[in-house]
């Protein structure tokens, strides 16, 4: 049992990356029980790879990059709908475009280390959970649309800072470990 279990969390991040194709083609009718999937495919994945112990470096990276991709895939078909604005995507996004710039930083200087002490944080994760709420909000309950635009900005500024600060950390400690 516990061999198939192993692959569980990464088919679940794999069908979010799939519920991402498929939003932007979907109808408007659908959205929430996309969205829904999306998140629960979220919360499931991590759940299960950590209750039986089936975590690792690939599939936290494909778990991060399907929910990036979800949440992108829905943010643009929302301002393409006319949902939301264009504006208002960076700041959602910004504790994701923090980790692209973190990356980008570690892959150019051949920091990869550094790069993988960069831990999943609580304020990510409350991000995450801010965003989905953010696109549950958008699809059946539009009145609300603008505490929760705050809200989830708010939650992924917090978040950006949380990781720049913490990579931080981790280049000084770095350096100090070269030199």
């Amino acid at each position: 049992m516990h061999y198939v279990i192993r692959f569980v969390p990464n088919f679940l991040s794999v069908s979010r990356l799939i519920l991402a194709g498929l939003f932007p083609l979907s109808p408007e009718k659908y959205w929430i029980l996309l969205i829904i999937g999306g998140g629960g495919s979220d919360f499931l994945d991590g759940w299960i790879a950590r209750r039986w112990k089936v975590t690792s470096w690939k599939g936290r990276i494909l778990d991060a990059i399907a929910d990036k991709l979800f949440v992108l895939a829905v943010l643009v078909t929302f301002v393409l709908s006319g949902k939301i604005t264009l504006w208002v995507v960076p700041a959602i996004i910004a504790r994701d475009l923090m980790v692209v710039m973190i990356a980008g930083y570690t892959f150019y200087f051949r920091a990869w280390d550094s790069f993988r002490q960069t831990k999943s944080r609580w304020s990510g994760k409350i991000a995450t959970a801010g965003q989905f709420l953010l696109l549950v909000v958008v699809a059946i309950m539009p009145v609300l649309i603008r505490p929760a635009l705050i809200v989830s900005i708010i939650l992924s500024m917090t978040a950006a800072w949380d990781y720049g600060t913490q990579f931080v950390k981790a280049l000084r400690q770095r350096a100090k470990t070269t030199l």
